[in-house]
């Protein structure tokens, strides 16, 4: 399976081969010297990753380089692995034995965040990043102990905390601090002067502090002005511990009982791939030819062109060009029969489907409007992007205007429970649109380039 990159470097796009990108991905992310299991690990994550970005399970692609499934711009998409990396003969094979296998929570792939090393636990999702996610749950983690975590010692001045926290710190005037461990036990005079103290555990008069450090009398204040950060572990403590990974291989386990430690709830499922031949094999797709016989809103032609003739007769080519590559296909009526919008609605949110695809023709008083529009409900984010597609596809297959994308209020676009399209083909009161609607061999190309922004729309 080819993946289409976008090199953000030299703005051209390019295609790599599943197994080759993530065998890159996985390289950059574990030593030459760790586990085979750890690489298996690292295998299924990277897999992972580049399947919840495939349209296939519900994935948009790259957000910035439209068409494209990834890009290589920094700290965008490839935030798993760089493309620039050499793949060893160990990673190569750990691609190669784990398969097509994916981690799945609910028949969807996770986003699986690993970190160095966790310091004896993993952390809660919503501890991190805010919002909880089931997968990510605290696991008490014994194999990461004993580890020196490098830079682990941080020292802050004062000034250092105040610039960097941007607060203020206020330094005390005649207010003396216990300080457990170190500064405990004082005993002040009325002026302020210290008579006694314990430092250290140790008893001293206020004399011998001032006698032992130099210092000026024993009328004297304290504070820390260099503060040691120490750190236990290293990264945000979600999903894999790779220190922990490691010695878990070193001790005997695979790389299948890691990710069931670390991820709470997991499957471990194969990918599902497209056939060569099948591209929507697994999508479920509703189409609605709109205005059956006896629909009072029905659109007619100057020639007497009827709506729901057309629609009909491009629905069922539609339906079968889909079915050809692999989709489920439903219609709301494969007859002249006119159904109402409830009953169109209903049988769409019976099936649940991935989309639905009501077809329609505009009319206008004035015979000169023409061309195609489509329209969608707010923030139907998926059915703008496929309208625009298959708005690009027909208006070029037909040589006519394309009058844009739309938000609408109409009732199944509010009414059907997934992601809704309706696409108004031509304008039946035009007469020039009217004669192409008429054209059976117009019609079929009409089928053609719908169905061609359809397998466009999954990235295919």
């Amino acid at each position: 399976m080819q993946i289409d990159v976008y090199d953000w470097e030299n703005s051209v796009g390019f295609s790599q081969s599943m197994e080759e990108l993530i065998g890159r991905i996985a390289a950059f992310n574990i030593k030459e010297t760790s586990h085979e299991e750890t690489a298996k690990c690292f295998a299924v994550i990277a897999r992972t990753e580049l399947a919840r970005r495939l349209r296939i399970y519900g994935g948009g692609g790259c957000e910035k380089h439209s068409g494209y499934e990834l890009c290589t711009e920094p700290g965008h998409c490839l935030e798993f692995g760089l493309l620039k990396i050499n793949i060893s003969d160990r990673v190569t094979k750990a691609v190669e034995d784990t398969g097509n296998l994916i981690i799945t929570f609910d028949g969807k792939p996770i986003k699986p965040y690993y970190h160095y090393r966790c310091g004896g636990a993993t952390e809660n999702s919503e501890n991190v990043v805010g919002n909880r996610i089931t997968y990510l749950r605290k696991v008490f983690c014994q194999y990461c102990d004993g580890v020196d975590d490098k830079d682990k010692d941080k020292f802050f001045s004062l000034e250092e905390l105040e610039r960097l926290l941007n607060v203020k710190i206020e330094r005390p005037k005649d207010v003396y601090y216990d300080i457990k461990g170190i500064f405990q036990n004082l005993d002040i005079d009325d002026q302020g002067r210290i008579k006694s103290l314990n430092i250290g555990g140790k008893f001293f008069k206020g004399t011998e502090i001032m006698e032992r450090l130099g210092l000026n009398s024993t009328r004297f204040n304290y504070m820390p002005v260099r503060f040691l950060i120490n750190c236990i572990g290293s990264g945000h403590g979600l999903g894999l511990c790779i220190t922990g990974a490691e010695e878990m291989a070193r001790r005997g386990m695979d790389y299948k009982e890691i990710l069931y430690y670390y991820y709470t709830g997991i499957k471990l499922e194969e990918m599902k791939l497209t056939e060569k031949n099948k591209p929507l094999k697994g999508k479920i797709i509703v189409l609605d030819g709109a205005s059956g016989e006896g629909d009072s809103y029905e659109g007619k032609g100057i020639g007497g062109l009827r709506e729901g003739e057309v629609n009909l007769n491009i629905v069922l080519e539609l339906e079968n060009l889909l079915k050809e590559v692999g989709a489920e296909v439903y219609l709301t009526r494969s007859g002249q029969e006119h159904l109402n919008l409830s009953e169109r609605a209903e049988i769409a949110n019976e099936v649940k489907p991935d989309f639905f695809i009501s077809l329609c023709q505009s009319i206008f008083p004035n015979q000169s409007a023409s061309g195609t529009e489509a329209y969608h409900y707010r923030e139907d984010k998926e059915a703008m992007k496929l309208g625009n597609i298959i708005l690009d596809e027909v208006c070029k297959e037909l040589n006519c205007r394309n009058r844009g994308l739309r938000t609408a209020d109409f009732y199944m676009l509010k009414e059907v429970k997934c992601s809704t399209l309706q696409l108004n083909l031509l304008y039946i009161t035009n007469p020039e649109d009217e004669k192409k609607l008429a054209n059976p061999e117009m019609r079929k190309k009409a089928a053609e380039a719908i169905a061609r922004g359809v397998i466009r729309y999954y990235g295919i």
